[in-house]
């Protein structure tokens, strides 16, 4: 235990190479992004109780460099949605890592993962109990 009282975890940013393929692939996963400022080219997805933002490469601490130990996770609403948003990354390019499964982490959930394009982990999953 860390000794932190942690609710979540939100705002994950992430500074692709290709910052246009990037906005390009998550719209077509998400749709079009709710915010968008051209001005500072930064691009976010509002997901729940948190924000997905997309900024230049020149911005992050590694310019130059893809995205490296980058994951983060969705959790939604039920098992047919981890489904459904594991076909919607995956038909937008995603390589799979792991198919839907009913597993068990900290608790009994529905469980996935792919990698986007850019080298971003991204785990899908629902509580089941």
């Amino acid at each position: 235990m860390s000794g932190f009282e942690i609710v979540g975890l939100g705002y994950i940013t992430i500074y692709p190479l290709d910052l246009r393929d990037a906005i390009s692939y998550y719209t077509q996963v998400f749709g079009p992004p709710d915010r968008d400022d051209p001005l500072d080219d930064v691009w976010g997805w509002r997901l729940g109780t948190t924000w997905l933002t997309l900024a230049p490469n020149a911005d992050g601490t590694a310019p130059g460099a893809r995205p490296a130990n980058v994951e983060f996770a969705i959790e939604v609403t039920s098992p047919a949605e981890v489904d459904r948003l594991f076909d919607a990354l995956v038909t937008a390019g995603a390589s799979v890592g792991r198919e839907p499964t009913d597993t068990v982490m900290y608790r009994p959930m529905r469980y996935a993962y792919v990698e986007d394009p850019f080298g971003v982990r991204i785990d899908v999953l629902c509580h089941t109990a």
